[in-house]
């Protein structure tokens, strides 16, 4: 019996049997369109229905959140034009102007535009496929409003330096999270790709990461996980044993570059905990990804030229990927693909679907 992409999440959620593997992917695959609320929604939705994959991922520019607070990014120009690295003015070049931060309205600017989006594509899609909006960690949105990528480690010295004016920043932007997940789950959204960078987690220490990361981000993880149906963490960089600090985190599934040297496999990582796991396959395919040529790539695991090859390939790493983690695994990378991948994607699914014709449980 065919199952829907909502009942197919849900039994692996609950370590069920399957009708055939779980599989997502996502990536900076909306620059030219991610500032409008109508071509980014149809874009989504475009998308979807070209890979039918099983849960969708929002994919906003990585700065949203800090456009209502006077974060000032540069429109994008080509697909490759990533706000990140776009960034024309910093919300908060100075210490002392953290005292002037406020909750903005969720009703208007780039907040609104992303819940509408988010209305939109759940609309749409009536239920049957689990729309996961995008957050990060307070402490990581604040660090996109003062350097972000490029500059790390002034938020730190923020931190260190100036922690009677960030301490109750921290507190006004948690609760904008909080407001903007709850208003996301609202517009029905099933659950949260909650976007926690590892890296930037391991430069902050154990004790400044407990203190002034984890606790918010348990508490906005709280707020909605009674809503939800399906919130997963994204661990981002950092190593295999900074990623251990997310583990206790109030989540369904973990997602981290498991392919990646330095990182838990999923083999390691089942040892670890029983939630959900996604990876299994890698995004990457080598290359430096702010090098340009990279983006024109297929991932590794796509590489090639013959189409039966690579869906062999696929098909072993997805079978070792499911032997290790068990039936509470959903196939993905580590991160974002690059752009070079996607006309690869049919292949995958149609790895998917043979896998469950050949009964893969």
């Amino acid at each position: 019996m065919t199952m829907t992409h909502k009942e197919r999440l849900e039994a692996v959620k609950e370590g069920r049997k399957t009708d055939r593997p779980a599989f997502a992917a996502w990536g900076p695959h909306m620059n030219l369109v991610d500032r409008n609320l109508k071509d980014f929604a149809e874009a989504t939705i475009a998308y979807q229905n070209a890979y039918q994959f099983d849960f969708i991922k929002l994919m906003p520019n990585g700065m949203y959140f800090t456009e209502d607070f006077g974060q000032k990014l540069k429109p994008a120009e080509h697909i490759f034009d990533d706000t990140w690295m776009n960034v024309q003015e910093s919300a908060i070049t100075d210490p002392h102007q953290w005292s002037k931060l406020r909750v903005p309205d969720l009703k208007k600017g780039a907040l609104a535009r992303e819940i509408e989006v988010c209305k939109r594509v759940n609309d749409y899609f009536q239920g049957d496929v689990p729309v996961l909006a995008t957050v990060f960690s307070p402490f990581i949105w604040m660090g996109e409003m003062t350097g972000g990528f490029f500059h790390p480690e002034v938020i730190l010295s923020h931190f260190e330096y100036s922690l009677k004016y960030v301490k109750p920043a921290l507190e006004i932007i948690a609760e904008t999270n909080e407001r903007l997940m709850e208003a996301f789950v609202d517009a029905g959204a099933a659950g949260f790709f909650l976007g926690y960078q590892c890296g930037m987690a391991k430069r902050m220490g154990k004790e400044m990461f407990d203190e002034y990361a984890k606790k918010y981000d348990i508490r906005n993880i709280n707020a909605v996980k009674d809503r939800t149906m399906f919130n997963m963490a994204h661990i981002c960089h950092g190593d295999a044993q900074t990623s251990e600090w997310f583990l206790d985190y109030p989540v369904d599934a973990f997602n981290w570059a498991d392919q990646e040297e330095g990182q838990h496999s999923i083999a390691e990582m089942r040892q670890l905990t029983d939630k959900v796991l996604v990876g299994g396959l890698n995004h990457g395919n080598g290359h430096d990804y702010k090098d340009l040529m990279c983006r024109y790539l297929p991932s590794s695991d796509f590489a090639g030229s013959d189409r039966e090859e690579i869906k062999a390939h696929i098909k072993k790493k997805v079978c070792e990927a499911l032997k290790a983690g068990g039936p509470k695994t959903v196939i993905s990378g580590g991160c974002g693909w690059s752009e070079g991948s996607l006309p690869r994607f049919p292949l995958w699914r149609e790895v998917m679907e043979e896998l469950g014709e050949e009964d893969f449980n």
